[in-house]
């Protein structure tokens, strides 16, 4: 398994307890790349094959640790994210950073999906 320290460029999907909620978490490390991009969207279509039909759940991107992300990068996130919208409650972007927070926004624009940027995960709140 890959761990944060092993880590330069990669995202990490897993899932995580947060207030009680199941969420599906994304480490994003490094530059978020293509090859990145459609390594962690296998990973969630795979995560996601185990929700129930019309089951939701929150999305936490962590980009603490990403420093830069590509066009074609973002334009799969874009896709993916329209992929699973229906089994998307709210997206989480945990970023100081504001071209990343500006990115993600943009991802979601055009989408029916709740985003809110934080700090860090300890500032979520619970709903």
């Amino acid at each position: 398994m890959l761990t944060p320290d092993l880590v330069k460029n990669a995202v990490l999907v897993s899932w995580y307890q947060l207030h009680g909620r199941k969420c599906l978490l994304f480490d994003f490390h490094g530059t978020f790349s293509e090859d990145e991009a459609t390594a962690a969207i296998k990973r969630w279509k795979e995560e996601a094959s185990g929700l129930k039909p019309g089951e939701k759940t929150d999305l936490i991107w962590n980009c603490i640790e990403m420093k830069k992300y590509t066009g074609g990068a973002a334009r799969l996130w874009k896709n993916a994210m329209a992929q699973f919208k229906d089994s998307t409650e709210f997206v989480w972007l945990v970023s100081s950073n504001p071209f990343i927070r500006m990115g993600a926004k943009t991802v979601t624009f055009l989408l029916p999906l709740k985003l809110k940027a934080v700090n860090s995960i300890d500032e979520i709140p619970a709903r």
